[in-house]
């Protein structure tokens, strides 16, 4: 409920708010992936930008990072290339250096527990160890570090 130039406007609903920015993420992951541009004035990014991910691996890009009581470490991101499974043995990498190895005990996406992630996926895996994790950290399956 705010005031928009004399008169009242009724704020987006929260749902509303995360379908759009989902069908956003959505849109810019694949021109990232399809080596096109976004169309959106706000999410234009070139195809090129980042994805130097080798075929075959499996890679999630850390956003952040927080603890649940009773459940562990929280990693929460978007899974760049390959499926994350529950039960996978993975590495976490900063700057291309090993900094823990940890295994996947679950996956949430929006308050839905989920077996794996798939590509552009934005969830929150939740780690066995306590674990030093950052944003901008990768990890990667194990068997593909």
């Amino acid at each position: 409920m705010g005031w928009f130039f004399g008169r009242k406007r009724d704020t987006d609903d929260a749902n509303e708010v995360l379908r759009r920015y989902n069908a956003a993420e959505a849109a810019r992951l694949t021109a990232m992936t399809s080596g096109e541009t976004a169309t959106d004035s706000t999410t234009a990014m070139p195809a090129s930008s980042s994805l130097s991910v080798p075929t075959g691996s499996t890679e999630f890009l850390v956003e952040d990072v927080f603890t649940i009581t009773g459940r562990g470490t929280v990693a929460t991101g978007t899974v760049r290339s390959g499926v994350l499974r529950v039960d996978d043995d993975i590495v976490v990498l900063r700057g291309g250096a090993l900094q823990a190895r940890t295994r996947i005990t679950g996956i949430e996406a929006f308050r839905k527990q989920m077996d794996e992630a798939h590509v552009g996926e934005l969830v929150g895996l939740v780690l066995r160890d306590k674990t030093a994790i950052a944003h901008g950290d990768v990890i990667r399956a194990a068997s593909s570090a």
